[in-house]
């Protein structure tokens, strides 16, 4: 995963930049190398959380234009907290192993399915995060 080097990734990334990132993943390996491909465009990124509490803690201390979320949290269904997100103006994108993942995610902005590369991954956010 996230497998592109930094300098085909820094290309053009310029409107990701001072973007407030929550990523919620519970497999540290995988958060940390979305963190690590995030800020090398120049997004803020909280430390990534693992659980829906820390994901929740955060949310209430902080606020966030976009999330990547995991939509099973070692069993833990984070639809709900799609869904709180969505309400908050937060822009989700759903980060899945699932081969298909339902229609509850409707509030979803975009869905990526693991395994992704780091120009996947940015893709997608420059997609999701372009001014409508």
């Amino acid at each position: 995963m996230l497998t592109e080097g930094s300098d085909r990734l820094n290309r053009g990334a310029s409107p990701l930049n001072g973007v407030r990132v929550l990523v919620v993943e519970d497999s540290w390996h995988v958060a940390r190398a979305m963190q690590s491909v995030l800020e090398q465009m120049g997004m803020v990124v909280a430390s990534p959380v693992a659980t829906l509490d820390d994901a929740k803690r955060l949310i209430a201390e902080n606020t966030f234009d976009l999330a990547l979320v995991d939509i099973n949290l070692k069993g833990e269904m984070t639809y709900d907290l799609i869904g709180h997100l969505h309400d908050r103006g937060v822009r989700v994108v759903v980060v899945s192993g699932y081969a298909a993942v339902g229609e509850s995610l409707l509030n979803a902005a975009a869905v990526l399915q693991k395994p992704f590369s780091g120009s996947e991954l940015l893709a997608t956010l420059r997609q999701v995060m372009r001014p409508t």
